[in-house]
């Protein structure tokens, strides 16, 4: 479940960062690089790779509500990030990253 919660926070994170008016906040000085067009295909990808990894767990049923949840939690706490403490969403990112990492390493 690390995986999926750490690839469902990176998608959430880049489709709201290829936004024109989060992209300052999200991406801070990075904002005005070139990768920033193709983040919105990266979160899409990242979003159906969330779904996915479902598939490793031994219920695939209560892993979609786990996902389901999920989504609304980690979109809640990316949209109250953005909008009382704007560096908390990007701080964020590197703990999605070693989620995914631990994820893929330890067994589901």
């Amino acid at each position: 479940m690390m995986l999926t919660a750490g690839l469902l926070y990176l998608s959430l994170f880049a489709l709201a960062a290829r936004m024109q008016r989060h992209r300052p906040v999200l991406l801070g000085s990075w904002h005005k690089r070139p990768f920033v067009r193709h983040m919105e295909w990266a979160g899409w990808l990242l979003f159906a790779l969330s779904l996915l990894s479902l598939w490793r767990s031994a219920d695939p049923g209560m892993a979609l509500v786990a996902w389901v949840g999920l989504l609304a939690l980690l979109g809640g706490g990316i949209m109250l990030g953005m909008t009382y403490r704007p560096t908390w969403p990007r701080m964020g990112v590197p703990v999605a990253s070693i989620m995914i990492l631990s994820g893929l390493i330890l067994p589901a």
